[in-house]
């Protein structure tokens, strides 16, 4: 298993969790009613449905966070798997702007609040994500989410914005990933924004090589 922790510590990771989480807040702020129900970049969801999908991916890693913290862990992501997340999603997209982001406040926030009760000693226990990561690799799980899913809602944010911390950090990263699974995939020489992009299926240009599908 690779770890998703790299170099950084996990207060610092934290700390940028909780800095993607205010800058969607600050996106959420001015969005109106129309603009939650329209398209947003991934196809099928509206934006409601990708603010939705972040509030209950956020409850999903506190479930995660709490197991840890508590010797109890979750079982699964989502408890009733795939069907019960998308209808969690469906069921919550087409809510007004207001609560949407109210919802995503107080999921984002309260997963912070809870991977900063856990302790060093309990940093190697396991969760089972799409595969078994540590804990300390829970605050890059929620950081991706974020920051790529802030980029799917396409308001005011593009991979252009996202930190320079992130991009560098998720490219050590999946770069690995993608070279050690998929070794003939060929890598565009793009600037680092432009290169995380396409590695993670949102690729900024036409005339790309394909990329897998990601989380590879």
């Amino acid at each position: 298993m690779t770890s998703l922790h790299a170099e950084l510590p996990y207060q610092e990771l934290l700390d940028a969790v909780e800095e993607s989480q205010v800058r969607v807040e600050a996106s959420l702020e001015v969005l109106t009613d129309g603009q939650a129900l329209e398209p947003s970049m991934l196809p099928g969801w509206s934006r409601g449905h990708v603010i939705t999908h972040l509030a209950r991916n956020a409850d999903a890693l506190n479930r995660f966070a709490i197991g840890v913290i508590t010797g109890e862990s979750a079982p699964e992501m989502y408890p009733g798997g795939p069907a019960a997340r998308g209808a969690a999603i469906e069921e919550g997209a087409g809510r007004p702007a207001e609560l949407l982001a109210a919802d995503f406040r107080f999921a984002g926030r309260r997963v912070l609040d809870s991977l900063r009760l856990i302790s060093e000693d309990r940093f190697e226990i396991l969760v089972n994500w799409r595969k078994s990561v540590s804990a300390r690799d829970i605050p890059v799980l929620r950081w991706r989410e974020l920051e790529i899913h802030h980029v799917d809602l396409g308001l005011d944010y593009t991979a252009a914005d996202w930190p320079w911390a992130f991009v560098e950090h998720t490219l050590r990263t999946e770069l690995h990933e993608l070279s050690a699974l998929h070794p003939d995939v060929s890598v565009p020489d793009l600037p680092r924004a432009e290169l995380l992009a396409w590695l993670v299926g949102r690729p900024t240009r036409a005339g790309l090589p394909p990329a897998p599908a990601w989380p590879f």
